[in-house]
C-alpha cells in the first residue's frame, strides 16, 4: 500500500531542481509557501536512501528553527513530513542578494555568519545566493548545516563566501570582503576573526583552493 502524506498531497509548482532536493511553490492553508522535497537517489539501497533523506529532512527543519535563537532570520517551518522527506516553509518575498550586492549588505551577511559561528553552527553553503533581501535579510537552505566547534569547519564557510565574492562579484571583491569581515568581527571579535582567517590561509596553502592572498595579513587593517 502506498501512503499519501499531508504535504505530498498538496498541489505544487516546481521552481528549482537541485542535486539534493527539489523546490516548489505551493499554497499552505491559504498562505504562499515553499516546499522542499529531498529526491530519491536510485544509486543507493532503497532503505538506506529513505533513512538518509528522512534524517536530513528532520535535521534541516531543526536547524531552520535553531538558527533563530542565534539571531539569524530564516524561513518559518510550517510542516515537516519525514515520510515524504519534505519541509513546508514560509515563502520569503524579496531579491536574491547575489543580484544586489553592496557594502552594507555584505556587512550584514558578515554579521549573520558571525552569529552562526558564535553558536558553533556551520552553514555549509554560505553563498550570496542563499540570502534573500526583503523587509529583512533572511538566510535560507540549511541542508548542509551542522554543529562544529572546529575553527577549520568555520573557515570553510568563510572561504566559500570569499570565493563567491572573488568570482561572482569580482569587480568589488576587496570592498565586499572587507565589509563582510567587519560585520563578522563585530560578532566574533578581532582575535577570533584572525584565528579563522589563519585557518582560511592554511586551507588555501594546502591547495584545496586557489589562494588569493594571506587573509590574516591582507585584511588585518579591517580587524
Amino acid at each position: 500500500m502506498r501512503y499519501i502524506t499531508i504535504a505530498a498531497s498538496v498541489k505544487r509548482d516546481l521552481v528549482k531542481k537541485g542535486a539534493e532536493a527539489d523546490i516548489f511553490i505551493t499554497n499552505w492553508y491559504g498562505k504562499k509557501a515553499i516546499t522542499k522535497v529531498r529526491a530519491v537517489k536510485p544509486y543507493r539501497h532503497k532503505s538506506l536512501d529513505t533513512e538518509i533523506r528522512r534524517r536530513r529532512t528532520i535535521h534541516e527543519a531543526n536547524m531552520l528553527s535553531v538558527v533563530k535563537t542565534a539571531g539569524v532570520l530564516s524561513p518559518f517551518v510550517y510542516f515537516v513530513d519525514p515520510v515524504a522527506c519534505e519541509i513546508v516553509m514560509e515563502f520569503i518575498s524579496g531579491k536574491n542578494a547575489k543580484d544586489i550586492m553592496n557594502a552594507r549588505l555584505s556587512l550584514q551577511i558578515g554579521k549573520y555568519a558571525g552569529l552562526l559561528h558564535s553558536k558553533n553552527i556551520v552553514h555549509g553553503d554560505l553563498t550570496t545566493s542563499n540570502f534573500i533581501v526583503g523587509k529583512r535579510l533572511v538566510l535560507v537552505d540549511f541542508g548542509l548545516s551542522f554543529y562544529s566547534e572546529r575553527l577549520e569547519d568555520k573557515a570553510v564557510d568563510i572561504r566559500l563566501i570569499k570565493e563567491i565574492y572573488s568570482s561572482a562579484h569580482f569587480a568589488s571583491f576587496e570592498s565586499l570582503f572587507e565589509n563582510f569581515l567587519t560585520g563578522y568581527s563585530d560578532i566574533m571579535s578581532e582575535s577570533g576573526t584572525r584565528k579563522i582567517l589563519e585557518k582560511v590561509s592554511n586551507i588555501e596553502a594546502r591547495g584545496r583552493y586557489a589562494p588569493h592572498a594571506d587573509e590574516a595579513q591582507k585584511f588585518k587593517h579591517v580587524i
